[in-house]
C-alpha cells in the first residue's frame, strides 16, 4: 500500500506538468493561427443599398426645386486589398441608380423638334420632373479599421461612379415628355461615404453636365443643374 501511494505521489507532478504543457501548447497554437489570419489579406465584398435626398443647385436665381428630389441605389462591390492588413483597399462595383428631380421648368419644342426650357412662374401648376434610371460603375478608395475577425468597424470610402443613363423621361401635368435628346446619357459622380458598421452617411456631387446642350434649341436658357446628394448608404456582407 505504502509503495503504491508513494508511486502515485511521485507520478502526480509529471501528469500535471504534461497536461499543463499540452494545454499551453494548444493555446499558443490557436493564438498563432489567429495572428496569422489577422495578418493576411482579406476582402470586404459587399452589397450596398442607399437612399438620398437631392439638392439641385443652379446658376439661375429663378430656378426652383419644386418639392423633394430623391435618389436610390443598390449594387455589389468587389474588394481588392492593397496591404496585408486589409485596411486599405480598392473597390470596383456594379449597380443601378434611380433618380427623380423636381423643377419649375417648362418644356416646349421648336419647329425642328429640339427642346427648349423656360421657367414656369405659376406655382399652382404641376412641377416638371425628370426621371433617370442608370447602370453605375462605382470605383472607390477604401479605408476601414476592420480586421479578418472584426466585422464592426469605422470606414471612409471615396471615389467616382461612372453612369450610363439608359432610361430618361420627364412628366408634367400628367403628360409624358420625350427628353432622351435633352439629357446626357453618360455621366460621372464623385462620392464619399463614412460611418460605423452598417450605417453610413453618403455625399455625392455630379461632375458632368445635366443637359445635352448640343441638342437643345438656341432659345433655351443657359441653365446649369448640379445635383448634390445627401443621404445614407448601407453595406451588407
Amino acid at each position: 500500500m505504502i509503495f503504491k501511494f508513494t508511486y502515485r505521489l511521485i507520478l502526480l507532478p509529471f501528469l500535471v506538468g504534461f497536461f499543463s504543457y499540452a494545454q499551453e501548447s494548444t493555446l499558443l497554437k490557436n493564438e498563432a493561427e489567429t495572428d496569422t489570419l489577422a495578418s493576411t489579406f482579406y476582402r470586404e465584398d459587399q452589397i450596398y443599398l442607399g437612399v438620398s435626398f437631392v439638392a439641385l443647385v443652379s446658376d439661375q436665381e429663378a430656378f426652383d426645386a419644386r418639392g423633394l428630389s430623391s435618389h436610390f441605389q443598390w449594387g455589389f462591390v468587389r474588394d481588392f486589398p492593397m496591404v496585408p492588413s486589409g485596411k486599405f483597399a480598392l473597390g470596383v462595383g456594379l449597380g443601378m441608380g434611380f433618380e427623380r428631380y423636381n423643377t419649375n421648368l417648362y418644356k416646349t419644342d421648336d419647329f425642328q423638334g429640339r427642346g427648349s426650357y423656360s421657367f414656369n412662374e405659376d406655382t399652382t401648376s404641376d412641377p416638371l420632373f425628370f426621371s433617370i434610371q442608370s447602370l453605375e460603375l462605382p470605383l472607390s478608395f477604401r479605408w476601414r479599421s476592420s480586421s479578418a475577425t472584426d466585422y464592426a468597424f469605422w470606414r471612409i470610402y471615396g471615389g467616382i461612379a461612372l453612369q450610363w443613363n439608359y432610361r430618361l423621361r420627364a412628366e408634367q401635368n400628367d403628360l409624358s415628355l420625350s427628353v432622351r435628346d435633352d439629357l446626357q446619357h453618360f455621366g460621372a459622380t464623385t462620392h464619399l461615404s463614412f460611418g460605423y458598421n452598417t450605417w453610413n452617411f453618403y455625399l455625392a456631387y455630379r461632375l458632368t453636365p445635366f443637359f445635352n446642350k448640343d441638342s437643345l434649341s438656341s432659345q433655351w436658357l443657359p441653365l446649369k443643374l448640379a445635383p448634390i446628394k445627401v443621404g445614407l448608404i448601407f453595406y451588407l456582407l
